[in-house]
């Protein structure tokens, strides 16, 4: 009953077209929505919509929580889904807190005292129980320089898709026994050989954060995928083809290729 309900709520929702001062916000904000075809940018606007109504959004840290801010958010989130068309809205996720910039927080597993906050400050945080904490200064930077092939709510929402099976491993549900097999053949292998970059200290793809586990490479290579698909490709096509069957498009037609395939 509860979904029926959900689903008339959104129905009615995207009956209506955007308002254009929201769809100036994707324009202004959002390098992305220029790229897309026609029926992307229609799936990103109805997308947005929906994360926008129902998620719980919170601006901390003295930030004053404009549409503006939950719009670029939201739509820089739709990313993940435009391609799947069972997508869920991300489900899991109930709340969006975003702070001016960089914050300090405590993990969700770490052994803080209530009062006390980690030193080391994070662009971004996805909880397994359901939030996504952003720094609004750095996501407005990266959704209007996607070249620059960081996005911290792409690399956020990754691991709320991760999160969708109860586990944190680097393997977001695929349902088919054989993708499992081939995701797992190819992520390791490719995780394993980060790593080894990583250690014999040389020059990498992926970041060094993506050398602490599987799920952060996951996270990692997504953010490549969507934001520097040609390098990806060139980096590890076997990765690249992995993510494709996942999110069930190809980016590289949103950019033209490099001159060069060096991620900086």
């Amino acid at each position: 009953m509860f979904g029926f309900f959900r689903n008339r709520r959104r129905r009615n929702l995207l009956a209506k077209p955007m308002l254009r001062h929201h769809e100036v916000v994707l324009e202004r904000n959002v390098a992305h929505y220029h790229l897309l075809s026609s029926d992307h940018r229609a799936r990103m606007r109805d997308i947005t919509r929906v994360l926008l109504a129902e998620k719980n959004w919170e601006g901390c840290g003295g930030l004053h929580l404009t549409d503006e801010i939950k719009l670029t958010i939201a739509a820089e989130a739709s990313l993940l889904l435009l391609g799947v068309p069972d997508h869920d809205y991300f489900a899991r996720v109930k709340s969006v807190v975003v702070y001016p910039d960089a914050f300090l927080t405590p993990q969700p597993d770490d052994n803080y005292e209530d009062d006390e906050l980690s030193e080391d400050p994070k662009d971004g945080q996805a909880w397994y129980h359901g939030a996504v904490v952003l720094g609004w200064r750095q996501t407005l930077d990266e959704a209007r320089h996607p070249d620059r092939g960081v996005n911290v709510v792409i690399h956020e929402f990754a691991h709320q898709l991760d999160f969708q099976d109860g586990e944190t491993n680097g393997t977001p549900p695929l349902g088919d026994r054989a993708a499992e097999e081939r995701w797992h053949f190819v992520m390791t292998r490719a995780f394993e050989r980060h790593r080894l970059e990583l250690n014999l200290g040389t020059e990498t793809f992926f970041s060094e954060q993506a050398g602490d586990d599987e799920a952060e490479f996951f996270a990692d290579a997504v953010e490549a995928f969507y934001c520097l698909p040609h390098e990806l490709h060139a980096e590890d096509a076997d990765v690249f083809d992995v993510l494709m069957g996942y999110f069930r498009l190809d980016p590289r037609g949103w950019f033209n290729p490099p001159a060069e395939t060096n991620r900086s």
